[in-house]
């Protein structure tokens, strides 16, 4: 009798970690989160989405053991853009 395993044709999900992905978003976070923050919402629908994406990113390409210093300094960056923008946000709410 033949054992058959099935397998989907296009592997959507990889396990690759993508340090260099998540230094990229982290650096489009920033102008993501200070340029367009003059826009309607812009740095919570720009800059916010780009910078939990690199924390994402890099949290997972560290565990990896993958590109430890890029996925750190893409953490950093994204946390501090959050950071940035919360502090902000409480400013700009208190005048």
């Amino acid at each position: 009798m033949e054992s058959s395993v099935t397998r989907p044709a296009v592997d959507i999900a990889t396990d690759k970690p993508r340090p260099g992905l998540a230094l990229l978003l982290a650096v489009l976070a920033v102008p993501g989160s200070t340029i367009a923050f003059d826009l309607p919402g812009g740095g919570f629908y720009i800059g916010l989405p780009l910078a939990v994406a690199a924390i994402v990113f890099g949290v997972r390409a560290r565990r990896a053991g993958a590109g430890k210093t890029r996925s750190t300094v893409a953490v950093i960056v994204a946390a501090l853009c959050i950071a940035q923008m919360a502090i902000w946000t409480a400013v700009s709410a208190l005048t």
